[in-house]
């Protein structure tokens, strides 16, 4: 009776250390994982960023300044992913001067977006102006596509949507948290 309920604590024992060990080990790869995915989306952004300007050409617009406001939100948005306030502001207050004359409450907008230093606080602005930028984006596609992008846990679960010049999600709402969080919604020809 000893002996057998010392191999079973022993074996107990061994089978605990066994679950720890292997529980230790995925968190430490998880860990590994989430730092190497970091450092390869810092070495990425700027080619992510030339990718994106590439295929927004695809995209055409039957009015100049609706094409150069796309290429600055899809700058805001770009900032957003790679949670950078700073380079949010400045693409905010870009955006600001384009549409100044052309669309006054997506000026303002961005005039917010740009005033604003926080970035938890730009990512709400920036979901006034994807809704402010809806009606103009959509009468004005000549040729080629756009996509309305969707993650549905953005602000607490309400979810919320943005605009991107490729199927792939890189989602603003949380950056490198949830990079690849959400769906395409709407394909805009």
């Amino acid at each position: 009776m000893k002996k057998r309920l010392r191999s079973l604590i022993t074996m107990s024992l061994v089978a605990g250390s066994l679950v720890l060990y292997s529980c230790g080990d995925n968190k430490k790869e998880q860990d590994q994982t989430v730092t190497e995915e970091k450092h390869e989306m810092n070495e990425s952004s700027e080619e992510m960023k030339s990718e994106e300007m590439a295929q927004t050409s695809t995209a055409e617009f039957n009015n100049e300044k609706v094409s150069k406001a796309f290429q600055q939100y899809i700058s805001v948005k770009d900032a957003l992913v790679q949670t950078d306030a700073e380079a949010t502001s400045n693409a905010a207050a870009e955006l600001q001067i384009t549409l100044q004359e052309e669309n006054s409450e997506i000026a303002e907008i961005a005039g917010r977006l740009s005033a604003e230093k926080n970035v938890n606080v730009q990512r709400e602005i920036f979901s006034e102006l994807t809704a402010a930028m809806d009606p103009v984006l959509k009468g004005a596609i000549s040729s080629g596509k756009i996509y309305k992008q969707f993650c549905p846990m953005a602000f607490e679960g309400k979810g919320d949507y943005w605009y991107a010049t490729s199927e792939e999600i890189r989602n603003p709402y949380f950056g490198d948290k949830m990079l690849k969080c959400g769906r395409v919604d709407e394909t805009i020809q």
